[in-house]
């Protein structure tokens, strides 16, 4: 056995040629534990490559002969931005690892998807003589991601078709100037649904349903109910008659832990008196002379499948002016920016709803939020 010996710190270090050989042989094993499990390559400053595995010989379909030799850009996907290698140049150029996720070309013309990490290798001074490339293939991990994006699109197509199918059993008789309407749902498709009629008798009618939850069930079972209600309405001749006529017929449309929240409220023609059915909303509010503002909370329970029709409660409205009723979502949220928005202040100043209609489209909001204005 041979030994050598150097000073370091004015410390001696004998150096053996069997320290030598077990140095060359972990460095050995780890080359065999990288190439063994990722894609490799090598390429001069220039980007020609030296070396290549036999995963990276297999994955582009090209021997090590076509490859050793040849510019890395025998791989290069004509569909990627020339920017993207630019970037990735001027980072390795710079010393520095570039990491990402590149689709490359098959000999054969198809693609695949590897994630990649870049390293310059340098010499003593400090310079780039060469380029190593560690790849791991995401190719079927792509197709998947690629294939849940597919399926999230055309489920937003669907959903967006839905909603407006069922904001076309929205009805609103009424202009701009007797009526302000807020619709925000949280999300494609509403849990809320409204309309608001006008009798030929001059007697009008509003309501607000809020189904369950969100999503698709609770809005398929509120488009159920106002569809039915839209029929009944031009057949009752009071609130009393509706309610008796709709509530035994819905009560197939829940589920057996389903309940519906909602508002109904019929105008005599004269103005002077109003009629209401109402459960699970927050109370609605009318605005009489001398900008008084009275409250009437809801008179019955939400609805479920094995509940008795609800009881009609009446009231005089010699004084009012106007009407406002909504949802609970445009009270139950986290967002300060909301707060000027309260039922009280928009039957007040009801431009305020225009307001609210414009900051709310550019939010993010928990639940769905109705609102209904309408000067008596």
């Amino acid at each position: 056995m041979e030994e050598s010996s150097k000073e370091k710190n004015n410390t001696i270090y004998c150096i053996t040629d069997d320290m030598l050989i077990n140095e060359r042989s972990l460095k050995n094993q780890y080359r065999h534990i990288v190439d063994a499990t990722n894609i490799v390559s090598k390429t001069d400053i220039h980007g020609v490559i030296t070396y290549a595995n036999s995963k990276f010989v297999e994955i582009s379909g090209y021997s090590e002969e076509e490859l050793i030799g040849k510019h890395h850009n025998i791989l290069r996907n004509p569909d990627i931005d020339a920017s993207f290698f630019k970037e990735l140049w001027e980072t390795i150029k710079s010393k520095q690892i570039w990491n990402g996720v590149i689709t490359n070309v098959h000999k054969n013309g198809s693609k695949y998807t590897v994630e990649a990490s870049i390293f310059p290798i340098l010499d003593a001074k400090g310079d780039v003589v060469e380029y190593i490339a560690i790849r791991h293939d995401i190719t079927r991990l792509q197709e998947l991601n690629d294939e849940i994006n597919a399926l999230h699109s055309y489920d937003m197509q669907q959903q967006h078709i839905a909603r407006e199918k069922l904001e076309m059993g929205i009805v609103n008789d009424f202009d701009d100037k007797e009526c302000k309407v807020l619709y925000a749902p949280s999300d494609i498709i509403s849990g809320d649904f409204y309309s608001l009629y006008r009798g030929k008798d001059g007697s009008r009618f509003l309501y607000i349903i809020d189904g369950q939850g969100h999503g698709v069930s609770p809005a398929l079972t509120v488009f159920a109910v106002s569809s039915t209600m839209n029929q009944l309405i031009k057949q009752a001749s009071d609130l009393q008659e509706l309610t008796d006529q709709l509530f035994p017929t819905i009560k197939s449309f829940l589920g057996e832990i389903e309940q519906l929240s909602y508002i109904m409220i019929k105008i005599c023609p004269d103005s002077k008196k109003l009629s209401y059915v109402s459960a699970g909303m927050y109370p609605f509010l009318i605005k009489e002379k001398g900008m008084k503002i009275k409250e009437v909370k809801a008179n019955n329970i939400p609805f479920m499948n094995f509940s008795e029709p609800p009881k009609v409660s009446n009231m005089d409205i010699e004084d009012a002016e106007s009407i406002l009723l909504y949802s609970d979502g445009l009270v139950e949220h986290e967002h300060s920016e909301l707060n000027m928005f309260s039922p009280q202040n928009m039957i007040l100043e009801p431009l305020l709803i225009d307001s609210a209609k414009s900051t709310m489209s550019a939010m993010k909001l928990e639940d769905d939020v109705t609102l209904l204005y309408l000067k008596i």
